[in-house]
């Protein structure tokens, strides 16, 4: 087994002052993890980045927080805020039914669904700020409308019409025979149409679009005025596509929780923190208004051990530093991670992360990545987190296990490919102890949720399951994905990971818009091929991280085709200037297509 510790972004903590003042309120709390005013980008440069957060649980007098930039990652400082939970009263719609997605930027429309696991089917309601015609439908996997399955519909005289059709073209769709969409109810109101319908996820039409787990690209328009027959549609007026989890086993949570008692705000902080435990067991992301563009994802991690005045101070550049008295979160759980067009993320019933406790972290991290292709300047970033939690305890810890390639520079796509796939073991030698050790009867961990996670070059990652050898059903599987929509996708049935067991991991990359070998690493124009995976029970003296390099391959490639050239750590590959062509791009697959030894990399979380 080889170890190796990985991450080398560096920064300087400085102390924020003492926490803000809390209302009193009920027993389920919001923690807010918000970042200072930060500047994204500098005078002069092209700045992406990366920022990280430290939360001080033993005292209310101290936070401790980072800040750095860098060229593709910045660190930036977090200020955290203690508030009161509160949620808006529903729409009608949004009692009715389960998931809500507004469609474009501008809010023109919405879409609601639920899902019927047992009847296999899904129930829509579209609406629009329109009183002509509404059309909504599934792509073929590329947000165009060429290709999808697709529904038309409106509302006259007190009456509803719903057409079931495909599109070929960019063209008025063609009325499909086989009727697969079924029209369950209508209204037309305060210049809003809303047609609701529903269909089974397989209709078995050729013409129809399947509905997947993962990620399904949705197509959507409307005119301002209804056709005067089915064959009489004028074109859109508006328009537009977006990627959605369709089929995100997350259902809407009832709250019920219990009251506070004590009405001083700073003693309860003192409870939170010192006398009492608590779970997260909700979050979401807070995006400035206006930095949506900008802010592309976080990682929130637990930070064990101490950290004193000397780590108070400016940041460091979050790649190429290799001094960060933070480095050591980067080997702890992560408790929550988000992307672009994510939402608020729900743990089940019976698990949370605990604060408060004896042995839970005193600090954690946060590190946001920011996408700044534009080199935008002068422009300040107040994101952040929200943490959901209460002190009803639950039955389970979570943690979290990222499984994958271990986004070294080992991990290469010559360009021009049109499909290129990358492979990360988790062999069952990292964490088989641990596993074994698990409160369940038959030892291991249950997996609810799965965070799958590649950048630009990425169009589809899925997780395998082998044990003794034999393939199990898949983890979770997304065949669209797309680096502007990152969503924790929760399993529709928990899997249950025992101890001997494999887990392997899968990323489909394209690179066709690339005139250069792409590598890895943490920047956006590098590439990353993991899943954070959602489990519980915790693991003790485990890896939160469980990785592999395919070193072999690599090593090979270079001796024989490049004999001068010292194979080392890190790969030379990327610094050789190579001129790819076909014939060198093929070798380098089929050296990786029979690929027999694997560097496997475990992270061992604080124990």
């Amino acid at each position: 087994m080889v170890k190796l510790v990985y991450g080398n972004c560096a920064g300087k903590l400085f102390n924020e002052g003492a926490l803000h003042d809390c209302v009193p309120t009920d027993d389920l709390e919001q923690l807010d993890f918000t970042s200072k005013a930060h500047a994204i980008g500098d005078s002069g440069s092209t700045m992406n980045g990366c920022v990280v957060t430290l939360v001080y649980e033993n005292s209310t007098e101290k936070l401790m927080n980072v800040c750095t930039s860098s060229s593709t990652n910045m660190l930036s400082s977090l200020l955290i805020v203690f508030s009161a939970f509160s949620s808006a009263c529903a729409a009608d719609l949004s009692s009715e039914y389960a998931h809500r997605a507004v469609l474009d930027p501008e809010g023109q429309m919405s879409l609601y669904w639920s899902v019927n696991w047992h009847e296999e089917s899904v129930s829509f309601a579209v609406e629009a700020a329109t009183t002509g015609w509404v059309g909504f439908g599934i792509s073929s996997g590329n947000g165009k409308m060429a290709g999808s399955d697709v529904v038309i519909g409106w509302v006259k005289d007190s009456q509803g019409y719903l057409t079931d059709r495909y599109a070929d073209s960019e063209s008025l769709p063609t009325k499909d025979e086989e009727k697969s969409y079924f029209l369950t109810g209508f209204e037309e109101s305060n210049e809003k149409t809303v047609l609701k319908f529903t269909r089974k996820f397989d209709t078995c039409d050729t013409r129809d679009r399947k509905i997947k787990q993962g990620t399904t690209k949705v197509v959507f328009a409307y005119h301002t005025q209804d056709p005067t027959s089915e064959n009489d549609l004028k074109m859109h007026t508006f328009r537009g596509s977006r990627s959605i989890l369709l089929l995100n086993n997350m259902e809407k949570k009832e709250i019920d929780e219990t009251g506070w008692e004590n009405n001083n705000s700073q003693e309860r902080h003192n409870i939170l923190l010192t006398q009492k435990n608590y779970v997260f067991f909700q979050f979401e992301a807070s995006v400035q208004p206006g930095n949506e563009g900008l802010v592309h994802h976080f990682v929130v991690y637990e930070c064990h051990g101490d950290f004193n005045d000397t780590h108070f101070g400016a940041g460091y550049d979050c790649v190429s530093s290799a001094n960060m008295p933070l480095r050591g979160c980067y080997i702890n759980n992560m408790v929550a991670a988000w992307g672009i067009g994510g939402e608020a993320f729900y743990f089940p019933p019976k698990a949370g992360f605990p604060i408060g406790t004896s042995d839970s972290p005193k600090y954690y991290m946060m590190e946001v990545h920011y996408n700044n292709p534009e080199g935008v300047e002068g422009r300040n970033d107040s994101s952040g987190v929200h943490f959901h939690y209460t002190s009803n305890i639950r039955q389970y810890d979570a943690g979290t296990l990222s499984v994958g390639d271990a986004s070294s520079n080992f991990l290469v796509i010559p360009p021009k490919q049109k499909s290129w796939l990358s492979v990360g073991f988790c062999p069952k030698e990292c964490n088989q102890e641990p596993m074994k050790a698990s409160t369940l009867r038959d030892g291991g961990i249950y997996v609810f949720a799965a965070f799958l996670h590649t950048h630009l070059q990425g169009v589809a990652a899925w997780t395998k399951h082998y044990r003794n050898g034999v393939e199990l059903p898949e983890i979770a599987r997304d065949d669209n994905y797309d680096f502007n929509f990152q969503d924790i996708q929760v399993l529709q049935k928990e899997v249950h990971i025992k101890p001997g067991d494999d887990v392997v991991h899968y990323c489909k990359y394209q690179t066709m818009d690339r005139n250069d070998l792409v590598v890895g690493g943490l920047s956006t124009s590098n590439e990353m091929c993991l899943d954070i995976m959602f489990y519980y029970p915790q693991m003790k003296n485990a890896s939160s991280f469980c990785n592999s390099i395919l070193y072999e391959p690599i090593s090979s490639f270079i001796k024989e085709r490049f004999p001068d050239v010292n194979v080392s750590w890190p790969n030379p590959l990327p610094e050789m200037n190579i001129t790819w062509t076909e014939e060198l791009a093929t070798d380098l697959r089929l050296r990786m297509d029979k690929a027999k030894t694997i560097v496997p990399i475990c992270f061992q979380v604080w124990s």
